[in-house]
């Protein structure tokens, strides 16, 4: 009876993993460049029962992942606004190092840097923050990603691939980092869109209806797990009584 319960537990758990993730994604459903995460579990068979060969089956929650499907591309109309057509990423310089980034809500800042959204300075392919003259007029950004300021070349954005994408570890504020051994590789597949931005993948109806099936699965292995425990209460309470 107690082994009832303990497999409860574990589903119990995993569920509520689950659903973080899920209203993760809910909730970041309409934030331009970010990617939905899933989650990656395992059934763990353990010894149990009166027989040798009995076994109980334990739910395990491995690991997520991140869906790296794009997104689609809304308009903006804004010239430093950018999306990324392929698998590429755009470089940025944090105070904790490179981070890269699919979100391509550029600005420039109030000393002349190109930055994101964070207000992090872009890189260009040699690695460096872009500077555009403060009397600039007009911004033009094209497919190579080549930036040019009322005709003059200025830089060019650091577009890069990975050979593992999955690798990528997201930090929370739409950047990834690069883990040991993980190193960025040129994109030239990767085609830069100006006055457009990529929004998130997650399909909102689908991970909604996802989120009202794990609610209802929940619901079940909750009271599957109460009454396992109102069994053993019963249970004590007759041999008590028989005593």
């Amino acid at each position: 009876m107690e082994n009832q319960l303990y497999i409860g537990l574990s589903r119990q758990m995993a569920l509520r993993r689950q659903l973080d993730v899920v209203a993760n994604n809910v909730a970041n459903m309409n934030t331009a460049g970010f990617r939905g995460e899933r989650t990656l579990f395992e059934t763990a068979l353990e010894a149990g029962g009166r027989k040798p060969t009995d076994r109980m089956a334990f739910t395990i929650d491995r690991s997520t992942y991140t869906d790296l499907r794009p997104g689609a591309f809304t308009d903006t109309g804004n010239p430093y606004d950018v999306a990324l057509d392929g698998d590429g990423f755009l470089s940025v310089q944090t105070p904790d190092g490179v981070r890269y980034t699919r979100d391509g809500r550029l600005r420039r800042d109030a000393d002349g840097t190109l930055v994101g959204p964070n207000g992090y300075p872009v890189l260009d392919d040699g690695r460096r923050p872009i500077a555009i003259a403060s009397d600039s007029s007009t911004i033009a950004i094209g497919k190579d990603g080549l930036l040019m300021a009322d005709g003059n070349v200025v830089g060019r954005l650091n577009v890069v691939r990975f050979q593992n994408p999955q690798a990528l570890k997201q930090t929370g504020d739409l950047l990834f980092e690069a883990g040991p051994g993980v190193e960025p590789l040129p994109a030239p597949n990767t085609r830069v869109v100006e006055g457009k931005i990529e929004r998130s993948n997650v399909q909102g109806i689908v991970e909604i209806g996802r989120m009202m099936d794990l609610n209802r699965d929940y619901q079940a292995v909750t009271k599957m797990v109460d009454d396992g425990q109102e069994l053993l209460r019963s249970a004590i309470s007759r041999l008590g009584k028989s005593q």
